[in-house]
């Protein structure tokens, strides 16, 4: 999905948001968004005679998308930038889930690699954990897809990258954005935004919940313990003194 929209113009924008809930679930979002001549260089495959969401949504495929459980959302209006937004989600119902989700942004091979999600839980503490590696150093052609390249002569976009900047009159690196968010309970949040055949970057993020209900039982309980004890040595000495 990510390859066919990031050839498609002049300004793109890719965000990806990874959200977690207190019990390990959550979703991934993917929101491509396009300017007004991105948007007028996708093909008009519904021969409307215009390029527009429409167009937008038949280039990404989504009934593929949709058999794959995908939730795919209706093309925004233009924002305060121009940029009109496809957005689709899919759910995690574990870490594990979650990592599986997120390998099918790239693949294994890709611009987002060892994505993973973990949740691990101990007394009165639940520990969250995010990581993985942005590698956009390839250029535009961490995108591409390796049986795409089969087919296309050894392409994987298709047509060559330098040629592409060519075409459209301005560096790579400058048409096309990636940010990656995350948002972890704890009200931790963090966002990496690698650049296009910049230096791979690591992404890492943490929060502890604390249970505060357990912890107050334990302070409960420690005082009672202590109270007790106090309570059998002042008995202890009464006796002793009479």
């Amino acid at each position: 999905m990510l390859a066919v929209v990031l050839t498609a113009g002049c300004q793109v924008r890719t965000a990806v948001t990874v959200t977690v809930e207190d019990d390990g679930s959550g979703t991934v979002e993917v929101a491509v968004g396009l300017d007004a001549e991105a948007l007028g260089r996708v093909p008009d495959l519904d021969a409307s005679g215009v390029s527009d969401g429409a167009d937008l949504v038949r280039l990404v495929r989504v009934d593929d998308l949709t058999a794959a459980g995908w939730s795919v959302g209706e093309v925004s209006s233009p924002d305060g930038e121009g940029f009109v937004w496809l957005q689709v989600t899919k759910p995690f119902g574990t870490p594990g889930e979650a990592q599986s989700v997120l390998t099918e942004l790239t693949g294994p091979d890709g611009g987002l690699q060892d994505l993973s999600v973990s949740r691990s839980a101990s007394y009165g503490q639940t520990s969250y954990e995010f990581s993985g590696v942005a590698d956009l150093s390839g250029g535009l052609e961490s995108f591409g897809d390796e049986g795409l390249a089969t087919a296309l002569d050894g392409e994987p976009l298709g047509e060559d990258p330098a040629d592409i900047a060519q075409r459209l009159g301005a560096p790579l690196e400058e048409m096309v954005k990636l940010s990656v968010d995350v948002s972890l309970p704890g009200g931790v949040t963090d966002e990496w935004s690698p650049v296009l055949g910049g230096a791979p970057v690591d992404m890492a993020a943490e929060s502890t919940v604390y249970n505060r209900s357990v912890l107050a039982l334990t302070v409960i309980a420690l005082v009672s313990a202590v109270s007790l004890v106090v309570v059998l040595l002042l008995r202890r000495r009464t006796s002793s003194s009479g």
